[in-house]
């Protein structure tokens, strides 16, 4: 059961978090190079200690017979690794973490993932999978892509009416998950407003956020998760120390 699961809230973590994590900054500009937008991103997270935002994601498959998947909901964020995304659809799941142990519930199956986060395991540049930092989040994402305007105009108009950057990032080692990741940042405030990433299997990821609010006062016990007595329990369904 928690084979797709796995493959499923990889993603999204990846994406909600990681992405969303290196999104916030608020300041015009008038240069146009992409080291340039990439090195504003980061100095502006540093100062955010919490957010809240709608988001969606819509999952598109060309294998075998096309498919098209979607989630939404609202997730919030506080330094440091504490995050919740509580789930409109499908109504009632929801991933909470308070930077140690991270919970992905699924109430369809009333089963609960229980992800320890201190587990101490490195990848193969040796750092560690976890970290309750997002901007180390948000680096390594940097770390592990070749990024470049995906064309000479820019910045572009899009879809809504306003103008944005867009980042086009190319995985530097092709060892799964998203090859390529277009990056929609907003062109006055620096939000990324939507991410399209890809895979070598043809499936496409599309993530959007909305109603961005940045230094919210959050309470800590938003980040706890209580156990219902009849849930199932499965542990460390996404890594653990025998793997």
């Amino acid at each position: 059961m928690f084979i797709n699961l796995k493959k499923q809230m990889i993603r999204i973590s990846f994406m909600v978090f990681i992405l969303l994590s290196g999104s916030l900054g608020a300041q015009e500009h008038n240069w146009n190079s992409p080291a340039e937008v990439v090195k504003e991103i980061k100095e502006k997270f540093k100062g955010i200690s919490s957010y809240t935002a709608k988001f969606s994601i819509e999952t598109a498959t060309n294998i075998r017979k096309k498919s098209v998947k979607s989630v939404n909901g609202t997730c919030y964020y506080k330094s440091s690794g504490k995050v919740r995304y509580e789930f409109q659809k499908p109504a009632g799941d929801l991933i909470v973490s308070d930077g140690k142990t991270l919970w992905i519930y699924i109430k369809s199956k009333n089963a609960v993932g229980k992800q320890d986060l201190t587990i101490q395991k490195k990848n193969k540049a040796g750092k560690l999978i976890f970290s309750a930092n997002s901007k180390e989040g948000l680096y390594r994402l940097f770390r592990k892509y070749h990024y470049k305007f995906d064309s000479t105009k820019q910045p572009r108009k899009g879809e809504d009416g306003n103008l944005y950057f867009v980042l086009d990032l190319e995985q530097r080692e092709k060892i799964g998950g998203f090859e390529n990741i277009l990056l929609f940042v907003d062109a006055k405030t620096y939000l990324i407003k939507k991410a399209i990433a890809s895979d070598s299997r043809g499936k496409t990821t599309t993530l959007e956020f909305s109603n961005i609010a940045l230094n919210q006062e959050l309470e800590d016990g938003l980040f706890k998760y209580h156990i219902s007595g009849n849930s199932k329990i499965v542990n460390n369904p996404l890594v653990s120390d025998n793997q």
